[in-house]
């Protein structure tokens, strides 16, 4: 009968403990507070029904049967009630209250002889309830609650996904587990000999309850499934023996056994074994902070610096962050980085902290080292000490030495994809102190972190290279077009030049005829000119140079020297750009691209004559900040709204001859300025792109 005591003890300490925490969180959200108004039912049935199975007279457990019904008469309702809210479903609110209406009437009902009718002997129970007219009323409310809950339950199952799911499996785990285990106490009541032993479980129904409240991302339930019988297992492997030790203690010392006193030992046990990982961490990371708080501080600086590693993109920053971050937290004099190089098959210094190395010692770390060879071989972290005291053959003395000359105690290797990219080579710690286990985890950690990172760097140096590669590409393509072109236009005006020459010694003394022709060779020669260097501009190699330009000057240079194109397909080229424009700070050559294949592309969509317009205007985006917006408007065929939103990727195109890189080129370098692009369409009607680069006070 002591189990079944302690038992109501643990259910209404478990109750009264989680309904105060799940309140606490929230106390203004509805499912929190009816979930504390179930756990004080829960919690006022528990506790009268550990003070009935105390009585020692039938009026006492008469009482306290009494004030156990009084919660239990709302525990149905409460339960049902907060499964709803949790659910957020819309159950009709007079059903709600007919149910709480119900369990008032039977509260009142509860201080007579209508619910607990008297007391009397019952299996092992001296004082066992036996029911009254009302009781059979509360019985059925209990088993109606409970299956319209499950059926609920089960619908929501059914449309539910996600983490959503996963909730309400916890919450059928609960019911199912705690309505079970509540109905265990009625059968004694209609003097079937079915104990009460499933009480207990009304603890679980409630602590899964609060935990599907209180964590948003829960656990699989099959993994919690799965260790909750692991706990089980090595709870019966370590505790039995356990509670047959204290048995066997109070019979070798005292003679009897108290089932009360072993009880509370087993409830300890369980207790201290549940408790016990936690607190050991937490008491572990306390008294690091308090009494090794130099340790502490440095090895979070190394898993920051870890984190950090892998939002970085340049491969020497990455490389100096880590051998200096290195160097602070741990007070190293001697650290170096070697990275592997592909080309020359071999391990180059990248980086290094109070470390001097001739020419002859870098060589060591070629394909062929000892160091290299062994680290490919067996990735693992190498200590200089420990290679020194163990008696393994020459290979590790070779090492050793190795280690000896880069001035290295503990040797890291970086791994990427099975293949060593580096070598992190520390030298010793401040004070000469041992490198301990936990040193050498959070460096292998960095290590890792480190080699994620410079790999990443890689990959994406790699990926600029090939950007530049596609945009020279793409440049050229431009330029072999302008090139046919413009040597027609080159060759009209030298005709009329080559017309005039030939003339000229035969009507030398006419002066009108000297003075146009200086004046028309002038101009087709000074038109001759600019094409040229406009042309030269365009295909000129540049490198990257932000300079402050006028934008109009930009647009004018690549308008005129596609003049040619727009004639042979009978398009006019207008202009209207807003003079006074802020002058902005980019890059002249890149951005005369992006006019050059937006501009070319409006031509190309005009069939049998049209117009491009190209404008410039200032404008501001959302009142604030300052954009100049630079428009082309053709009105050509037009995109297909399906095409839309492909027009910017590579390699989509429409064009039988098109390479489909024009588009996807000019809208990743309107972004490197800070810049947008628009694009409005219609078929039929044409299209218009408009370009919006930033104007900063920037200095390049």
């Amino acid at each position: 009968m002591q189990f079944f005591a302690l038992a109501g003890l643990v259910n209404g300490l478990s109750a009264t403990f989680l309904g105060l925490f799940v309140f606490s969180r929230k106390p203004h959200d509805p499912r929190h507070k009816i979930y504390a108004l179930f756990c004080l039912c829960l919690s006022v049935w528990s506790y009268a029904y550990f003070q009935w199975l105390l009585a020692d007279n039938p009026t006492s457990a008469l009482f306290w049967s009494r004030v156990f019904m009084a919660g239990a008469i709302f525990i149905p309702p409460a339960a049902f009630h907060h499964l709803i809210k949790l659910l957020e479903r819309q159950i009709p609110h007079n059903f709600l209250v007919g149910n709480y209406v119900f369990s008032a009437m039977l509260f009142l009902g509860d201080w007579g002889p209508w619910v607990v009718a008297d007391v009397r002997p019952k299996a092992i129970f001296p004082y066992w309830p036996d029911p009254g007219p009302l009781f059979h009323l509360h019985l059925i409310q209990f088993i109606v609650l409970a299956v319209l809950g499950l059926w609920i339950l089960r619908r929501e199952l059914r449309k539910s996904d996600g983490l959503r799911r996963n909730q309400i499996k916890f919450l059928i785990l609960a019911e199912v587990v705690g309505w079970a285990g509540g109905l265990t106490n009625y059968p004694l009541w209609y003097d079937i000999p079915i104990l009460p032993y499933g009480n207990i479980l009304i603890s679980v129904y409630t602590g899964i309850f609060a935990y599907a409240m209180v964590r948003y991302r829960l656990l699989e339930i099959e993994i919690v499934i799965k260790k909750s019988l692991i706990y089980a297992l090595l709870l019966l492997i370590l505790m039995i023996p356990c509670y047959l030790l204290v048995i066997w203690t109070q019979l070798a010392f005292f003679g009897t056994v108290s089932l009360p006193f072993s009880l509370i030992n087993l409830f300890l046990l369980i207790l201290v074994a549940f408790l016990f990982p936690k607190l050991r961490f937490r008491t572990e990371e306390a008294f690091e902070r308090v009494l090794f708080k130099k340790r502490n501080d440095y090895r979070i600086a190394l898993l920051s610096s870890s984190r950090d590693l892998v939002s970085m993109m340049d491969l020497q920053a990455i490389s100096d962050s880590t051998v200096q971050t290195i160097g602070r937290a741990l007070g190293v004099e001697k650290a170096s980085l070697f990275l592997s190089d592909d080309l020359n098959e071999s391990f180059n210094l990248k980086t290094s902290i109070g470390l001097k190395l001739d020419q002859s010692k870098k060589s060591i770390l070629s394909r062929d080292s000892p160091l290299v060879q062994r680290l490919t071989k067996k990735p693992e972290t190498l200590i200089r000490e420990e290679l020194g005291m163990a008696d393994h053959g020459q290979e590790q003395k070779v090492l050793v030495e190795v280690l000896g000359q880069l001035e290295t105690e503990v040797a890291l290797p970086l791994m990427s994809k099975e293949r060593l990219i580096g070598i992190l080579n520390i030298g010793h710690k401040e004070a000469r102190e041992m490198y301990s286990q936990e040193d050498l985890e959070v460096l292998s950690t960095l290590a890792n972190q480190a080699a994620i990172a410079l790999e990443n760097a890689r990959l994406y140096e790699n990926l600029k290279q090939s950007q530049n590669t596609i945009r020279r590409a793409d440049r050229l393509s431009s330029l072999g077009v302008l090139t046919a072109g413009l040597a027609h236009e080159i060759r009209n005006p030298l005709v009329a030049i080559r017309t005039f020459t030939q003339l000229l010694p035969e009507r030398y003394q006419d002066r009108e005829f000297r003075e146009e022709f200086q004046v028309i060779a002038l101009r087709e020669v000074d038109r001759i000119c600019g094409l040229v260097n406009d042309l030269l501009s365009f295909a000129r190699p540049s490198t990257h140079n932000v300079t402050s330009e006028n934008i109009n000057d930009v647009v004018e240079s690549i308008a005129r020297i596609l003049e040619t194109q727009a004639k042979e397909k009978g398009v006019q080229i207008d202009h209207r750009l807003a003079p006074h424009l802020p002058k902005i700070w980019i890059d002249k050559e890149q951005l005369k691209q992006v006019f050059m294949n937006i501009i070319l592309n409006a031509i190309q969509s005009i069939e049998g004559g049209g117009v491009v317009e190209v404008s410039t205007r200032p404008f501001k985006k959302d009142s604030s900040e300052l954009f100049v917006q630079i428009g082309v408007r053709d009105s050509g065929v037009g995109i297909p709204e399906q095409d839309m939103e492909n027009i910017f990727n590579p390699f989509f195109t429409t064009k039988k001859d098109g390479s489909g890189l024009g588009l996807s080129i000019s809208h990743q370098i309107v972004q490197e300025h800070g810049g947008y692009v628009l694009v409005e369409s219609k078929l039929g009607e044409g299209t218009t792109f408009l370009i919006h680069l930033p104007v900063k006070q920037f200095s390049p």
